[in-house]
């Protein structure tokens, strides 16, 4: 299965462990990092590759905290969702409840919002 995780800067973490994790697994991850140092010709490259990589994707992961990359990973996984599997995780659940911050595609019926553990998400997504 080809894997797309994103999430915000403090989630690089986590990242980093879901992706080797699902890789040892047999399963393709393919995520562009993005440096702080790239250069335009860099971002350029960097977003045409996040592009093909999440409508590419079969299973687009987003984890909480997120920043406006997040969102427009998501908005591109609801735009090309052909049987892709969309998944947007929360350690609190804290960004799924109504309010100022709220984001209404976090609702969306093909968005999957799952909150809790790590260690719990990290199971069930090695159970695929």
């Amino acid at each position: 299965m080809r894997f797309y995780i994103s999430g915000g800067s403090e989630n690089s973490a986590y990242i980093a462990s879901l992706s080797t994790a699902l890789a040892k697994n047999g399963h393709i991850i393919n995520t562009p990092a993005c440096t702080s140092r790239a250069s335009y010709d860099d971002l350029f490259e960097i977003a045409y590759k996040k592009v093909f990589s999440v409508t590419d994707a079969d299973f687009v992961l987003l984890l909480l905290p997120g920043t406006d990359e997040t969102l427009a990973e998501l908005g591109l996984a609801l735009a090309s969702r052909n049987n892709k599997r969309i998944v947007v995780w929360s350690q609190t659940g804290n960004e799924f409840l109504p309010g100022d911050e709220a984001c209404a595609f976090y609702h969306h019926t093909a968005v999957e919002r799952l909150q809790g553990d790590f260690e719990e998400l990290t199971k069930k997504l090695l159970n695929l």
